[in-house]
């Protein structure tokens, strides 16, 4: 079993600390894993993408294009950005949330309006599970769970070969104790959206 997944979404999302628990909770469930990032600007609202796979034997980090099991998008017009990874039949996990780029703010024209977005995403994958990413988590009370959301709707995806308890296990250990019944809430919630979407 394995699963080639490409995460992608702007800085400040919490793309990076996401990826990074998908691997420890792999970890914990004795899988080989390697994982590499790529960051557009170092800042706040640049591109990031982070590459993580999960095998018996994994070589190497990076995902060829056009063979990505799995994209986990932050973001709709990122998702769309990294559309070229995923493998004919795969699957799109994106959060709904749409933030115009800069030329769209300016008055640029051309740039692609979010149900354009979600359009092309139905085009290229086999499956596209839509997540209110900023719903759930204003539901839950702190919008910056909206990572541990998407999580959740990714621990869901029948080609996940990870275990759920696995997943709670590494929120659990990488958030303060404080925020663990929430992050385990978001998660949860995540899960059911898939599940029930």
């Amino acid at each position: 079993m394995k699963l080639d997944l490409v995460f992608s979404g702007i800085g400040g999302q919490g793309v990076v600390v996401l990826s990074d628990i998908f691997c420890e909770a792999a970890l914990l469930d004795g899988f080989d894993v390697a994982k590499a990032e790529v960051h557009g600007m170092a800042q706040r609202g640049g591109s990031i993408v982070a590459y993580a796979r999960i095998g018996d034997k994994v070589e190497a980090p990076l995902i060829e294009r056009g063979k990505a099991d799995v994209i986990l998008g932050f973001e709709m017009l990122e998702t769309a950005r990294v559309l070229p990874m995923l493998k004919k039949g795969g699957t799109v996990v994106v959060n709904t949330k749409y933030i115009p780029p800069n030329c769209a703010v300016q008055g640029s024209v051309g740039f692609k309006k979010p149900e354009d977005l979600l359009g092309i995403m139905r085009e290229k994958a086999l499956k596209v599970h839509e997540v209110d990413g900023e719903g759930i988590a204003t539901k839950l009370g702190n919008v910056l769970v909206v990572n541990t959301v998407l999580l959740g709707a990714l621990s869901a995806l029948p080609e996940n070969p990870v275990k759920p308890d696995s997943y709670k296990k590494a929120v659990a250990a990488r958030f303060k104790a404080k925020y663990v019944d929430l992050n385990l809430k978001a998660f949860q919630s995540g899960r059911e959206n898939v599940v029930l979407g």
